[in-house]
C-alpha cells in the first residue's frame, strides 16, 4: 500500500491508498485490451506481409513458367524453320504466350521485362529474345485488393477503435475508482484524511510491525467561536487549524480529522519522547497563533494526548482511547498543554475566569 500526498484548502494530507486486491480486477482489464489492441495490429501487420509473400510468390513462379514456354518454343521453331528472325520472334511470343517478344541486340535491364540469350544457330549471333513480364500475382493483387483491402482495413480499424474505447472506459473507471477511494477516506470540510483512513495507516503499520506515535489534538475555547460567529467561522478555524497542523508533518507521517474539533497524527518521523515533546510545542505554537476572520481575529488553543512508540503493542482502536485519555488529562491543565500517556498533569487548569484576557476571546482589529 503506497501513499496519496494532495493539498486541499492549504492543508496538505496523507490519504491511504486502496490495496492491490482492490484495483487488481480493473487493471487487469485495461492489460487485456492493450494485449488484444496489440495483437490485432500484430495480426494486421502480418496479414499485409503475408499478401505481399503470396503476391511476390506467385510472381517468381509465373516467370519461371515464362521462361520455360520460351525455351521450349525456342527450341521447337529453331529446329522446325531456323534461326529467329523478328517476325518468327513475334509469332514465338503468340504460341509461347510472351507479351511483346521481339529480338534485341542486348540484354534489358528493365524489371517488367524478361530476356533469354540465343545461342548459336538460333538466332542473329548475341541477340536476345525479350518479353514483357505478365506479372500475373501483381495482377491478381490489383484486382481483389480494391474491394477486399478497404473491407478488411475497415473491419481492423473498427476492432482497433472498440479497443481503444474500451481501454478508455476503462480508464475512467479506474479514475472514478480512485478519486471514490480517496473522497471515501478524505474530510470534506479540511482535505485531511478521515477516521476511515486514520484505521487502515495504522492497520497497515501494525502489519508491517513498524513503530509509530499517536497523538489525539483537541481544540480548546472552538464552541466559544462557534456560538458567537456561526459554523462558516468555525469553518474557517478548523481549516486554519489543519493547514498548520499538516505543514508539520513528515511524509510517511498522517494527520487525520475525526470530530468536529478532534484531530489524530500518526508519527512514523518521530521514534523518540523527545521529537514528541518538539512536536507538541510546534503544535501549540502553530495553533495558538490569531486566525482572521473578516475584520477581526480569534485564537484558540489546543491540548494533546501522545503516546509514543514505546506504548504501540496495542491495536490500533486501544491506542486512539490512550491518547484520548492523555488529552483529557491535558485538558486539565492551564492552558494549551500536551500530556503522555501514564503521566499524571502537574496542575490543573485555571477556572475560565483565571486564564489571559486573550484566551478564547476574539482580538478585535486582527493583528
Amino acid at each position: 500500500m503506497f501513499f496519496h500526498w494532495g493539498a486541499r484548502s492549504g492543508a496538505t494530507h496523507a490519504i491511504a491508498a486502496p490495496s492491490r486486491q482492490e484495483h487488481k480486477g480493473i487493471k487487469t482489464i485495461g492489460r487485456l485490451v492493450q494485449i488484444c489492441a496489440g495483437v490485432l495490429l500484430l495480426s494486421a501487420a502480418l496479414l499485409i506481409g503475408t499478401a505481399l509473400q503470396v503476391v511476390n510468390s506467385i510472381d517468381r513462379a509465373d516467370l519461371e513458367a515464362e521462361r520455360l514456354r520460351a525455351g521450349n518454343a525456342i527450341d521447337a521453331m529453331t529446329m522446325a524453320e531456323g534461326p529467329l528472325t523478328e517476325a518468327r520472334a513475334v509469332l514465338l511470343g503468340r504460341m509461347a504466350g510472351l507479351h511483346d517478344a521481339h529480338l534485341a541486340t542486348k540484354a534489358s535491364d528493365s524489371p517488367s521485362t524478361q530476356h533469354i540469350p540465343l545461342l548459336g544457330g538460333q538466332g542473329p549471333r548475341g541477340s536476345y529474345l525479350v518479353w514483357t513480364r505478365t506479372g500475373l500475382g501483381h495482377k491478381i493483387f490489383l484486382q481483389f485488393a480494391p474491394i477486399r483491402l478497404p473491407i478488411i482495413a475497415g473491419m481492423l480499424l473498427t476492432v482497433l477503435a472498440v479497443l481503444l474505447r474500451t481501454l478508455r472506459i476503462v480508464g475512467d473507471i479506474e479514475r472514478q475508482r480512485h478519486l471514490a477511494h480517496l473522497q471515501s477516506r478524505c474530510d470534506a470540510m479540511t482535505g485531511l484524511a478521515n477516521r476511515l483512513a486514520l484505521d487502515a495507516r495504522m492497520t497497515e503499520l501494525a502489519i508491517a510491525r513498524t513503530r509509530f506515535a499517536v497523538v489525539g489534538l483537541d481544540l480548546d475555547r472552538f464552541k466559544d467561536i462557534n456560538d458567537a460567529y456561526g459554523h462558516a467561522a468555525g469553518d474557517t478555524v478548523l481549516r486554519e487549524v489543519a493547514s498548520r497542523l499538516a505543514a508539520l508533518m513528515e511524509p510517511q507521517d498522517l494527520l487525520a480529522r475525526v470530530g468536529g474539533d478532534e484531530f489524530v497524527m500518526v508519527l512514523v518521523s518521530r521514534p523518540d519522547i523527545a521529537a514528541l515533546t518538539e512536536l507538541a510545542r510546534q503544535s501549540i505554537a502553530a495553533v495558538e497563533r490569531p486566525i482572521r476572520l473578516d475584520e477581526r481575529s480569534v485564537m484558540v488553543g489546543v491540548s494533546l494526548g501522545i503516546v509514543p512508540p514505546v506504548a504501540t503493542a496495542h491495536l490500533p482502536s486501544a491506542l486512539v482511547d490512550m491518547a484520548d485519555a492523555a488529552l483529557y488529562r491535558a485538558k486539565s491543565r492551564f492552558g494549551s498543554a500536551f500530556n503522555f500517556v501514564g503521566e499524571e498533569p502537574a496542575a490543573p487548569r485555571q477556572p475560565m475566569s483565571q486564564t489571559p484576557a486573550w484566551a478564547g476571546q476574539v482580538v478585535p482589529g486582527g493583528v
